[in-house]
């Protein structure tokens, strides 16, 4: 059985098509969180941030620190923040762990500097940034992807099959790390939920839906006023929360699909109603990994079969025909091998 999970750990690498939207996401989120505010840059980050520099520093336990923190040239400042915007744009495309490993250091740089602007998505991405450094995240969804599917599917070299074993062993690991680190956010999540009396008793929606501070436009607490939607709401979340847990063993795709298809609805709801758009992103890329590169073959290939049924239905092609052409050619063969004999 140990034999067996070794080879398993460190043979195949799993969750690559996961691990690859989620870089993607955070990368988006990382270059949107520089741009949003770069007009006002100096007055968050600068070295004359109405957080000074020391007060920021002491909010930090040490060894912690900034590379903010380092000088109060406004050059060393407007330097680290683009060249950090440049990390993030980078990192975003092309990933890889040398790129995560300076992209961790830019974006717990700027977190570090002003907390007050902070959605909460932040503390998901400072772990899972360094769990990324130790993965494989840029197999897909980059402009060199395919060529690296490629050299990875060719056999390893006799003088360096160690060095791979180490490199699938810690990206399985780092990737089964991730998805815990998922678990744990929704298992916590689902649990202070069902134990608590607002969220229980389906009246937890109409409260946050009248928070001002977390309310986009009037339609939002309207809609939540109404009894049954908010007590629907409460009781939705709940469930898709507390289902996580589960769900991450269980052998039935469509299950994992169902529950994970809930988290992303559950999360697009929270950027369109409360505004909080870094922290749904992070959460819905986070929630990609739940998911199983098997999970994504099995959906690519359902959608191109629904292409294919509209393409035929649009050119009028029945569905024998294309059967009738696909074997054709084993008909043929056939029917040569007869004659022949």
């Amino acid at each position: 059985m140990v034999d067996r999970w070794l080879l398993r750990v460190g043979t195949t690498e799993h969750r690559l098509i996961g691990l690859s939207i989620l870089r993607l996401i955070v990368g988006v989120c990382g270059v949107e969180y520089y741009v949003s505010d770069l007009g006002h840059r100096d007055m968050l980050w600068g070295p004359n941030a109405y957080i000074s520099i020391a007060d920021a520093r002491g909010t930090l336990p040490e060894p912690l620190t900034s590379l903010y923190f380092w000088s109060h040239s406004e050059v060393w400042f407007n330097a680290v923040f683009f060249v950090g915007l440049a990390v993030a744009a980078l990192f975003t495309v092309y990933g890889g762990r040398g790129l995560t490993f300076v992209h961790l250091i830019f974006m717990w740089s700027i977190y570090d500097r002003n907390q007050d602007v902070l959605e909460g998505g932040d503390n998901l991405v400072r772990i899972i940034l360094i769990f990324m450094v130790f993965a494989v995240t840029n197999r897909y969804l980059t402009p060199r992807s395919k060529t690296s599917r490629q050299r990875v599917s060719a056999p390893a070299p006799a003088t360096r099959p160690q060095l791979r074993y180490l490199s699938t062993s810690a990206h399985n690991i780092a990737a089964t790390l991730i998805v815990f680190q998922v678990v744990v956010v929704y298992a916590v999540a689902g649990y202070y939920k069902l134990t608590g009396s607002m969220w229980n008793t389906g009246v937890a929606a109409y409260y946050v839906s009248h928070i001002n501070q977390f309310t986009m436009f009037g339609l939002y607490p309207s809609a939540m006023n109404n009894l049954w939607l908010g007590w629907f709401v409460s009781t939705f979340t709940i469930v898709v929360e507390c289902a996580v847990p589960f769900v991450i063993f269980t052998r039935r795709r469509w299950l994992r699909e169902m529950v994970v298809a809930g988290l992303e609805s559950m999360h697009v709801g929270i950027i369109v109603c409360m505004g909080l758009v870094a922290f749904g992103l992070i959460m819905i890329g986070a929630d990609f990994t739940l998911l199983k590169d098997s999970d994504y073959r099995y959906l690519g290939a359902r959608v191109r079969r629904i292409r294919q049924r509209r393409r035929r239905a649009a050119t009028g092609t029945p569905v024998a025909d294309e059967t009738t052409a696909q074997e054709r050619p084993k008909v043929l063969a056939h029917a040569t091998a007869t004659v022949a004999r």
